[in-house]
Protein backbone atom coordinates (compact mmCIF):
# COMPACT_ATOMS: atom_id res chain seq x y z
CA UNK A 1 0.00 0.00 0.00
CA UNK A 2 2.66 2.24 0.75
CA UNK A 3 4.27 1.98 -2.76
CA UNK A 4 1.22 2.83 -4.46
CA UNK A 5 2.20 6.47 -4.47
CA UNK A 6 4.49 5.27 -7.30
CA UNK A 7 1.36 6.37 -9.68
CA UNK A 8 1.71 9.75 -8.16
CA UNK A 9 5.71 9.95 -8.50
CA UNK A 10 5.67 12.87 -11.37
CA UNK A 11 3.42 15.23 -10.28
CA UNK A 12 5.17 14.97 -6.80
CA UNK A 13 8.29 14.94 -8.25
CA UNK A 14 7.28 18.50 -10.49
CA UNK A 15 5.64 19.95 -7.42
CA UNK A 16 8.24 19.63 -4.37
CA UNK A 17 11.75 20.79 -3.64
CA UNK A 18 14.02 17.51 -4.64
CA UNK A 19 15.39 17.85 -0.72
CA UNK A 20 12.04 16.35 0.26
CA UNK A 21 11.38 13.93 -2.60
CA UNK A 22 14.65 12.38 -1.73
CA UNK A 23 13.69 12.31 1.83
CA UNK A 24 10.64 10.76 1.16
CA UNK A 25 11.74 7.97 -1.15
CA UNK A 26 14.47 7.13 1.71
CA UNK A 27 11.65 6.24 3.92
CA UNK A 28 9.74 5.00 1.27
CA UNK A 29 12.63 2.57 0.93
CA UNK A 30 13.64 2.41 4.85
CA UNK A 31 10.19 1.03 5.71
CA UNK A 32 10.14 -1.79 2.90
CA UNK A 33 14.00 -2.96 3.86
CA UNK A 34 12.11 -3.72 7.31
CA UNK A 35 10.17 -5.82 5.69
CA UNK A 36 13.21 -8.16 5.40
CA UNK A 37 13.85 -8.61 9.46
CA UNK A 38 10.14 -8.77 9.94
CA UNK A 39 10.00 -12.03 7.85
CA UNK A 40 13.16 -13.69 9.33
CA UNK A 41 11.80 -15.19 12.43
CA UNK A 42 14.70 -16.94 13.75
CA UNK A 43 16.89 -13.70 14.03
CA UNK A 44 17.14 -12.55 17.59
CA UNK A 45 15.31 -9.06 18.15
CA UNK A 46 14.32 -9.23 15.09
CA UNK A 47 10.82 -7.77 15.70
CA UNK A 48 13.01 -4.27 17.28
CA UNK A 49 15.15 -4.14 14.24
CA UNK A 50 12.00 -3.75 12.50
CA UNK A 51 10.25 -1.18 14.53
CA UNK A 52 13.67 0.86 13.92
CA UNK A 53 13.28 0.61 10.26
CA UNK A 54 9.36 1.48 10.76
CA UNK A 55 10.97 4.72 13.20
CA UNK A 56 14.08 5.68 10.08
CA UNK A 57 10.80 5.78 7.77
CA UNK A 58 8.75 8.32 9.91
CA UNK A 59 11.26 10.52 10.63
CA UNK A 60 12.63 10.61 6.60
CA UNK A 61 9.11 11.35 5.80
CA UNK A 62 8.84 14.03 8.47
CA UNK A 63 12.13 15.37 7.57
CA UNK A 64 10.13 15.63 3.98
CA UNK A 65 7.50 17.22 4.77
CA UNK A 66 9.58 19.61 6.71
CA UNK A 67 11.52 20.76 3.49
CA UNK A 68 7.83 21.58 1.87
Amino acid sequence: MGWLALIAVKPLFYSVPIESFIWIIIGGVSYTSGIIFYVWRHLPYQHTIWHIFVLLGSVSHYIGILYI
